[in-house]
């Protein structure tokens, strides 16, 4: 006996049959197949679009992350052995000092 998704699916290709005949079958299988073809190419351009989107960001973080180093050293603050966070801190710190300094 069938299970039930092979006899829909036996349905639906009599139904097709039946309504664009033998002769239109080709053609729209065919157009069916261009449609996939476009779908798929599509969605591959959004994916290399957000891929490049993130490699900017990466970059720009790098950028970023170079930007405050440097400063921290202008600063004379150590960066051996601490996180991002840690360093920014110090730096806000150091800012601070020098701000009420004045």
């Amino acid at each position: 006996m069938l299970d039930l998704p092979t006899l829909a699916l036996i349905v639906i290709a009599i139904a097709i049959l039946l309504i664009w005949g033998p002769s239109k079958l080709p053609s729209l299988a065919r157009a069916i197949g261009q449609a996939i073809h476009e779908f798929k190419r599509g969605t591959k351009g959004l994916v290399e679009e957000e891929e490049s989107e993130t490699a900017r960001e990466k970059k720009t973080s790098l950028n970023d992350k170079e930007k405050i180093m440097e400063i921290a050293k202008k600063l004379g603050i150590d960066t051996t052995g601490k996180s991002l966070d840690e360093i920014i801190a110090e730096i806000e710190s150091k800012l601070s000092q020098v701000q009420a300094s004045k």
